[in-house]
């Protein structure tokens, strides 16, 4: 596995590197299998992250910093987010929320959303896989929740992806119909207290 440096952009913004050298670092970044990702890295992350709305994590490969290049490996976005749960039936409820106070009554839970998670296609699973940026996607979320509690994490994928590679992780199907995008809303639960050593 590639050794790596997770880095918030928040922080390096305006700071060590200017905001022309992070584009130009996400110009480099392709993953072609996912456009969106592409995307949102090289158009949105920047003014996403200045919104204060959620926060972008860059995986850096450490080898090729320590040359004073600045490649991305993957990324991630977190944010907060009101989950909608008005139309799950009570046993729905019960299943995704557990013993949470009022659950039956209740139309919406706050939860910790994963809006974007990717490996650019530079770099291979045996370099960094999966499983490995999501456990540091984890390990950020945890952050927030030692301090403000909760448990719930969601995000939005195609269905291959589900199949692929979310399934397998743990995370289960919120509806079973696809969203107004063609996209599952996914949702797990997560004991953090485990990433807090």
């Amino acid at each position: 596995m590639k050794e790596y440096k997770v880095i918030p952009l928040g922080e390096i913004l305006g700071k060590e590197y200017d905001e022309q050298k992070i584009e130009n670092a996400f110009k480099k970044f392709s993953c072609q299998r996912e456009i969106d990702l592409e995307n949102f890295l090289i158009h949105k992350a920047v003014p996403y992250e200045k919104t204060n709305y959620g926060k972008t994590y860059l995986v850096i490969d450490l080898e090729k910093l320590l040359q004073d290049q600045f490649i991305v490996i993957a990324y991630f976005t977190i944010a907060q987010k009101s989950l909608d749960i008005s139309n799950l039936s009570k046993k729905k409820k019960r299943k995704v929320l557990g013993e949470y106070p009022g659950r039956d009554s209740i139309n919406s839970v706050p939860a910790y959303l994963i809006g974007q998670l990717g490996r650019c296609d530079d770099y291979k699973n045996i370099d960094l896989d999966g499983q490995q940026v999501l456990n540091e996607c984890y390990h950020a979320i945890s952050l927030a929740a030692k301090v403000v509690g909760g448990n719930l994490i969601v995000l939005e994928c195609r269905e291959c992806m589900y199949e692929k590679f979310y399934e397998k992780q743990g995370f289960k199907k919120l509806y079973d119909e696809l969203n107004n995008e063609g996209l599952y809303t996914l949702y797990k639960k997560i004991d953090f207290s485990a990433y807090w050593n």
